[in-house]
């Protein structure tokens, strides 16, 4: 009651009280626009001096006019953005005026972004306004209607269309145009026809063979539909196997029928505000879309699209699935398969203040954002936001040019903001985004362990789990650079009474309600959250939540304290069952940040909130100030042993792994999904040290062992690089634990083993000094361990990240006098650098050990033995990922 009675105390305030009602002036600049739009309309350029306020209009206005009246125009929209006092003006008599036209023909529309200065005589009545100054200031052109010729059809004998590593063969069948005004953009084939793709690089065949069995793929199809440049058409289509013949009506249908199926999926614009039509753009040159539907497989899509980085896809947009995905060959040739994304990108969200209102119970969300931006490309007239298709969005205005112009692209995720100027570099632009609708929650996928199998329940009764909804950096909820970077943030949420949440950034003391909350947050107070260290994305959790326990981490001197000596506070929030448990973890969570700290001399982020949630199965995620693990409940009925994640004897794994990732995914990130190990191998191996730490050597060596177990199993599915994409064909995420996770651990291992503890934990300091709050490429960190170690390791990290292969080692021993010689053959041509360990066991039960870097083909090491031996061992800690045959 209190809170309503001070909102209605603000909106009495505000508003001032009932008025009578009234009937508002018409206004003359909405007067002026609307008799713009009819003469643009009707094509009535001469009757354009009518709204101009000198009869002698300057050249820049003829010159405006002369550009936009047409006499072809079917329809136009005058819509207005902004406006604002003319300083020359008095006040309400004179304003620039932000204006979006939209002018289309009958096949072609464009929209411009106008500039215009109105004007009348002070205290003049509504009709007076006029247009005393006016420039296009930006334009979108191209956009075309798309039509299936109804006048053409074709015979196909042996039709070849072709793209980099695709062919599209047509034995024989059925082939219509699609055109546009600027000439044939596509084609829609029927009949009998072979699609032929041939992935380049050796780890894209390798997916092949996973998804067709064979590195090259040849699938039967009976129909498809081609998107090209006018430009490309004969060069790519071999035009002389086409032969006209009789219009068919009913294939006729079914062409027209698949364009508009298939045809708004890539190359439009979704413009609802201004046409109800399907507006396309023209690929460029060089670009090429087909989607090919496939008798086995279903309808396969390639795309060359030259303004991504990996330039060649080959996807399944049903299941969502990408089958390949690589830079084009001139790519290739110039930088290798190796890219930083940040190289394209248009600019840099410095500082975020997201208010969102959320409603876990209808899967609502109503929010505002304001970004802080500066622009990195040249003359940039327009820029890209991610954000989720389900989400509307309201309006999108920039304090420097009001009311902005903004474009969905279709079930891309994406909307595209229109400036009404061009922007140079390192202009600073701040825009506020209003946008709601419903949300898809992000589950916990990709670190939660997979559940093997169903536990049998003598009772069928099962306590729920309590409801916990994610939203995070795959969720898409606040708009959002498409190449993410680093950004400090502010987040307000509200959610509805009896729930609670936690997210990015350090906590406030408590709900804080102000008077803005009051007016722009439609329920429950807000929940405020600062980042003031970067983060590469933001998270918030809502649930049912109780304050579990809370402890302060005090820095040791010399070590680096983001708090300057106020110490790390720590926070553990947890659904009221798990309360219990959540004040017995507050002991792990400090032990582990202390250790990690240890090693790397410092802590990233003020604050950490750890929020224990129920679920059917153990995993975590662990955004900056923020890690959320699932707490498994004990009437699950799913197991979850058989998982690259799952290590019986270390309890605390999924706290340690989640906390690393707080240093090795959040304060140092990674370029692109290829480089995701340096953010999930370095948490596991983070996690195996703090095991051998808390747990002692025998924990360790069982990690190591599940480490090379799994990768040894795993390692056909393809190499480290391939990150997120590893056992996504299959939908096996265990795949992914096991060689970005696991794998990619005992990498690490070997990688210390070889260059010595004092090299590598001295290099781990430099790089993760060097890459604070940067996104970090494997190259990097090979740049750092080369220089510590005075050594190349080019082959080490070409071997262990980016082939699939896994070494096949021959050893043989001998014992001489007072000697033990070991012999190492490496099986095939590429050679590995591979440290294993030779344990001598004495006659008395002592042990000695060694490590021998194998790296060449044949090596042969004497240790000395100054006792009786018993025997010799091999790889007996499993730290050597490598399959060992004993030779007699």
């Amino acid at each position: 009651m209190g809170r309503r009675l001070a909102v209605l105390l603000v909106w009495a305030v505000v508003c001032g009280g009932p008025a009578a009602a009234q009937t508002p002036a018409p206004d003359g600049v909405e007067l002026l626009l609307d008799r713009f739009e009819a003469l643009l309309q009707a094509g009535r350029a001469a009757d354009f001096p009518s709204l101009v306020a000198s009869s002698d209009p300057p050249d820049q206005i003829d010159e405006f006019a002369g550009g936009l009246f047409a006499p072809d125009t079917r329809r136009a929209v005058v819509t207005e953005r902004d406006r604002v006092p003319l300083a020359a003006a008095l006040p309400g008599d004179g304003y620039r005026v932000v204006a979006e036209l939209f002018l289309e023909t009958a096949n072609r529309a464009r929209i411009v972004t106008t500039l215009l200065d109105v004007r009348r005589p002070p205290g003049g009545p509504p009709d007076s306004w006029r247009i005393s100054a006016a420039q296009a200031a930006t334009s979108i052109d191209g956009l075309f209607r798309l039509r299936v010729s109804a006048s053409r059809q074709f015979a196909a004998r042996n039709l070849t269309i072709t793209a980099e590593d695709l062919r599209l063969t047509l034995a024989d069948g059925s082939v219509f145009l699609v055109e546009s005004e600027s000439g044939v953009t596509g084609l829609i084939l029927f009949g009998n026809g072979v699609m032929r793709f041939a992935p380049g690089p050796a780890t894209e065949q390798g997916q092949m063979r996973i998804f067709a069995g064979a590195e090259v793929l040849n699938a039967p199809f009976e129909a498809a539909f081609v998107r090209l440049s006018p430009l490309a058409y004969e060069q790519r289509v071999s035009v002389a196997s086409l032969t006209p013949a009789a219009l068919n009506r009913r294939e006729l249908k079914r062409a027209q029928e698949l364009l508009a199926r298939e045809g708004p999926k890539s190359f439009s614009l979704d413009l609802r505000e201004l046409s109800s039509d399907t507006w396309y753009l023209l690929p460029p040159p060089g670009d090429f879309l087909a989607e090919v539907r496939t008798r086995r497989h279903g309808t396969l899509t390639y795309s060359r699209a030259g303004m991504q980085a990996e330039d060649i896809t080959l996807f399944d947009r049903e299941r969502r699935r990408t089958i390949a995905l690589y830079p084009s060959a001139p790519r290739r040739a110039a930088r290798g398969l190796a890219f930083n994304e940040d190289e394209q990108r248009d600019y840099d969200v410095l500082d975020y203040d997201i208010e969102a209102n959320i409603q876990p119970q209808t899967d609502f969300l109503e929010a505002r954002a304001r970004l802080r931006l500066r622009m990195r490309s040249i003359g940039a007239t327009s820029l890209t936001l991610r954000l989720a298709d389900d989400l509307a969005v309201r309006g999108i205005v920039s304090a420097e040019y009001g009311r902005l112009l903004h474009l969905r692209v279709r079930d891309q995720n994406t909307v595209i903001v229109n400036f009404p100027v061009g922007l140079s570099p390192d202009t600073d632009v701040t825009l506020l985004v209003s946008y709601a609708g419903r949300i898809t929650w992000q589950d916990i996928e990709d670190e939660a362990v997979q559940s093997g199998e169903v536990r049998p329940q003598e009772e069928p009764l099962i306590i729920p789990a309590e409801p916990s909804f994610l939203l995070s950096n795959r969720s898409y909820w606040y708009p959002q650079n498409p190449i993410p970077d680093y950004a400090t943030a502010t987040l307000r949420i509200s959610v509805p009474e009896g729930y609670s949440c936690v997210a990015s950034g350090q906590p406030r003391n408590g709900p804080e309600v102000t008077l803005r909350d009051l007016l722009t947050l439609t329920d429950g107070p807000a929940h405020v959250f600062t980042a003031r260290d970067p983060l590469r994305y933001f998270a918030v959790v809502v649930s049912r939540f109780v304050r579990a326990a809370e402890a302060t981490i005090k820095l040791e001197p010399g070590q680096g304290d983001p708090t300057d000596g106020a110490g790390v506070s720590v926070t553990i929030e947890a659904n009221p069952r798990q309360q219990g448990r959540g004040k017995t973890l507050i002991d792990d969570v400090e032990a582990i940040m202390r250790f990690y700290t240890g090693l790397l001399g410092e802590i990233p982020y003020s604050s950490l909130t750890v929020a224990l949630v129920e679920n059917e199965l153990p995993g975590g995620h662990s955004p900056g100030y923020l890690a959320v693990l699932n707490t498994p409940m004990p009437a699950s009925r799913l197991t979850w042993r058989n998982d690259p994640a799952s290590f019986p004897g270390f309890p605390e794994f999924f706290l340690a792994h989640e906390l690393a990732h707080q240093w090795w995914g959040q304060a140092v990130g990674w370029r692109n999904y290829h480089e995701q190990w340096l953010s999930e191998g370095f948490a596991q191996y983070f996690a195996a040290l703090y095991a051998q730490r808390a747990r002692g050597e025998r924990t360790f060596v069982d990690m190591l062992r599940q480490f090379r177990r799994w990768a040894v199993a795993e390692s056909d599915e393809g190499p480290i690089s391939l990150g997120s994409r590893l056992g996504h064909l299959r939908g096996q995420p265990r795949v992914f634990r096991a060689l970005v996770y696991n794998k990619a651990a005992a990498v690490l291992h070997m990688l210390r083993r070889l260059v010595g503890d004092e090299h590598f934990f001295h290099a781990l300091r430099q790089f993760y000094a060097a890459q604070k709050f940067r996104k970090a490429g494997t190259g990097d960190l090979r740049a750092v361990f080369e220089e510590t170690a005075g050594r190349s390791l080019e082959r080490f990290f070409d071997r262990w990240i980016y082939s699939a292969d896994v070494p096949r080692l021959r050893y043989s021993h001998a014992l001489g006098a007072g000697t033990v010689t070991v012999r190492f053959e490496q099986v095939g041509s590429a050679l590995f650098d591979v440290p294993v360990t030779v344990t001598i066991i004495y006659t008395d039960g002592r042990t000695h050990e060694e490590i021998v870097p194998v790296t060449d083909q044949r090596v042969e090491w004497t240790i000395a033995a100054d006792r009786p031996v018993k025997q010799v061992q091999v790889n007996r800690d499993y730290a050597a990922v490598a399959i060992f045959e004993r030779v007699p």
